[in-house]
């Protein structure tokens, strides 16, 4: 029981802890280059040649066009608070395996002092 528990804890230290060894820098430089900036037209009819359909462009200046209305901020930071579920079901399995392995123990030790209980003669 102590070395499966000893590995247990040891896969969940090392997927954990061990990311990289290594340092990592950020040298990623955006420069902005006002040669190659394109008009909306430009691009829709660079994508007609390409045999996309305009009629589904979903750009910002078509949904102004259309009348399509963008995401508020809110509504993002809505969708945002709703991905908690997977760390929710993650908790819940780490809760639900340590409840298991406790119980296991238990069960061990209370069959271990049965056992103990009868091999010891009075006398």
């Amino acid at each position: 029981m102590k070395i499966v528990s000893l590995i247990l804890f040891t896969i969940s230290t090392f997927t954990n802890v061990c990311y990289a060894s290594f340092p990592i820098t950020d040298t990623l430089q955006i420069s902005n280059d006002s040669l190659q900036s394109e008009t909306i037209e430009i691009y829709h009819l660079r994508m007609q040649k390409m045999g996309f359909d305009i009629e589904n462009c979903r750009c910002d200046d078509c949904k102004k066009f259309k009348g399509i209305n963008p995401l508020k901020k809110d509504d993002v930071r809505q969708n945002q608070k709703a991905n908690i579920w997977p760390l929710l079901k993650t908790f819940g399995i780490w809760f639900l395996a340590i409840v298991v392995l406790f119980a296991i123990w238990l069960f061990v030790g209370f069959w271990n002092a049965l056992k103990g209980l009868g091999d010891n003669p009075v006398g």
